[in-house]
């Protein structure tokens, strides 16, 4: 398995020079960017990441699953790019769609997960660090991750979260917590982790 988690995707030139060194080369490659935007900000950021994508000539689809559409193609993507957004609704969604039943077949199956702010938190254990930032608008009670990862990621670190981070680094002390600002990103294969 191959996952990198980033907070803000391929935007720092170091990331996005690790990613490109993942493959032999990516304009043979395909991904599948899930978004759950809804509005025109979230819009903005998705459109970024589409642009990251299609300016290394890797062939985008774009699954919204805020809409409901069919995602019969998952399987055949070479790259699942998990946008950010509101990680308890993105869960949520993904349940209901039974997106995450797919990404976690693919990525065990060789494929790329890229995850995003949200999209790496969800790759985690669980998704309770999202509460620091995020509300729990659609008042989702499991809060069971993806399981891709043992580590829990928070994403978009800064000072002014520090005393936040570290309480809950206190409570789940038992566990790896990492932080990540927005120039970081970690590389996880086969259990084996890397900070870029």
């Amino acid at each position: 398995m191959k996952l990198l988690l980033t907070s803000t995707g391929l935007s720092n030139e170091n990331v996005r020079k690790f990613f490109i060194s993942q493959f032999d080369k990516l304009d043979n490659k395909t991904a599948c960017i899930v978004t759950s935007g809804q509005n025109e900000e979230e819009q903005f950021y998705i459109d970024g990441s589409i642009r990251e994508l299609k300016s290394l000539d890797v062939e985008v689809v774009e699954f919204n699953i805020a809409k409901g559409d069919k995602f019969a193609d998952f399987p055949f993507f070479d790259i699942y790019y998990i946008c950010g957004g509101n990680t308890f609704y993105i869960l949520d969604r993904m349940r209901k769609t039974g997106v995450d039943k797919i990404l976690i077949d693919a990525v065990k199956n060789g494929k790329f997960y890229l995850g995003v702010s949200a999209g790496s938190i969800i790759a985690g254990p669980d998704i309770e660090v999202a509460g620091l930032g995020d509300p729990n608008d659609v008042n989702i009670e499991d809060l069971m991750g993806l399981k891709l990862v043992q580590y829990i990621v928070t994403p978009h670190y800064n000072q002014k979260e520090k005393s936040m981070v570290e309480k809950f680094k206190e409570k789940r002390k038992s566990e790896q917590v990492i932080a990540l600002n927005d120039d970081q990103a970690i590389f996880v294969e086969d259990g084996k982790m890397i900070l870029i």
